[in-house]
């Protein structure tokens, strides 16, 4: 009986073990199923979200080859305005010189044609005085130096003018052609031309600034020619001499070998102690012509005229004014608008503090390359 029980309790027991492995092993089971259940929900999860950072990098990749793309069609489009603004600065250049090539051409032609004109009217005065000697006491008397002048019927009128015998009696009377040779036109503005010329004598290079009579008037010539042979200056070009010839005036200077400084600003930066030492010349230039009562009323780049010793001086005084105690101040309104003073500009009355602003104006010029407003019409830069 206790054999049998004994056998029953251990089949109890192994029925009991047998279940609980049975139930472990259930419960193992189970529990990898819920892991891989879990590890795929992970997976799918994760491979979402590689889908999305593939997108997200395909996005990106998309936009930074639209940013290189834009780039690269500014930088074209820069590259190819600039080609153009330089094949059209080039174009203007050679047209600029092509145009000075042909008024070089033309004036030598003219002035060709003036020797020989000249010439002719020298032959034929000759003439006339020979047989005025043979049928009048009147022979005696001296033939004028420019016979050209006394012949036409407008400057027999304009002999009468007080301003024209004034002038006459300042300019010189010899024959400015024969004196000097070589003449190169170097330079041509509203008053006339400027040209390069040798001296016969001694070979002395000058230049000689030719006046329209027609377009300055005899005033303005007479007052320029006076200034320039009273104030004298280191910072003032030179006046040597001057010419009446056929309506115009000659007027003989110093030739400046180092041209105009509108020339060096036209074409290179100025570095800062340039621009202040070409400041300071024209600022003592400027301070001489006040202390004596002028203003210049003309002050730019193209009359500001340098040596290549390292001269500067100050030209062109045909719209100059002169002050007295009665008359302090001006009020026309005159000189190159872009460098014109405020107050003048208005009508208002001014005195030689125009000049210093002009000055400043090319302080603009030296250091930029261009006066401001430059490229503005004449109405739109007195309006600002």
């Amino acid at each position: 009986m206790v054999q049998q029980l004994r056998w029953a309790e251990e089949q109890c027991s192994k029925a009991l073990r047998g279940w609980q492995s049975a139930q472990e092993e259930e419960t193992r089971k189970l529990q990898q199923k819920m892991l891989q259940g879990q590890k795929a929900a992970v997976l799918a999860k994760v491979r979402q979200l590689q889908r999305e950072l593939n997108q997200s990098r395909q996005q990106l990749e998309q936009l930074r080859q639209q940013l290189n793309e834009e780039r690269a069609n500014g930088q074209y489009i820069k590259d190819k305005m600039q080609a153009e603004l330089q094949e059209a600065w080039r174009r203007m250049k050679a047209v600029e010189e092509r145009h000075k090539e042909e008024m070089e051409r033309m004036y030598k032609i003219q002035l060709q044609y003036r020797l020989a004109e000249q010439k002719q009217r020298d032959k034929g005065s000759a003439i006339e005085a020979a047989a005025a000697a043979a049928s009048s006491e009147e022979a005696s008397s001296p033939q004028p130096e420019k016979p050209s002048m006394s012949s036409s019927p407008r400057s027999s009128q304009e002999s009468e003018k007080p301003c024209l015998k004034l002038l006459r009696n300042v300019v010189s009377v010899a024959d400015p052609e024969k004196k000097y040779t070589g003449w190169k036109l170097i330079g041509r503005g509203g008053f006339g031309a400027v040209y390069k010329a040798l001296e016969a004598a001694t070979g002395r290079a000058v230049a000689i600034k030719e006046i329209d009579l027609q377009h300055q008037g005899c005033e303005e010539a007479l007052k320029e020619i006076l200034v320039m042979r009273e104030k004298k200056n280191a910072n003032i070009v030179t006046y040597l001499e001057s010419y009446l010839v056929r309506g115009a005036v000659w007027l003989v200077m110093e030739h400046m070998d180092g041209g105009s400084l509108a020339k060096v600003v036209s074409k290179k930066r100025m570095a800062v102690g340039h621009i202040a030492t070409v400041c300071r010349e024209c600022l003592q230039g400027l301070a001489f012509l006040h202390a004596n009562q002028v203003i210049h009323r003309d002050i730019k780049s193209d009359n500001i005229l340098l040596g290549r010793d390292g001269s500067v001086k100050l030209a062109d005084f045909g719209l100059c004014a002169l002050l007295s105690p009665g008359q302090s101040k001006r009020r026309s309104v005159v000189g190159t608008t872009c460098w014109m003073a405020p107050e003048l500009v208005r009508g208002e009355p001014y005195g030689p503090k125009v000049d210093t602003w002009s000055l400043g104006i090319v302080g603009i010029e030296m250091a930029k390359g261009e006066a401001p407003y430059v490229w503005e019409s004449s109405a739109k830069v007195r309006c600002k």
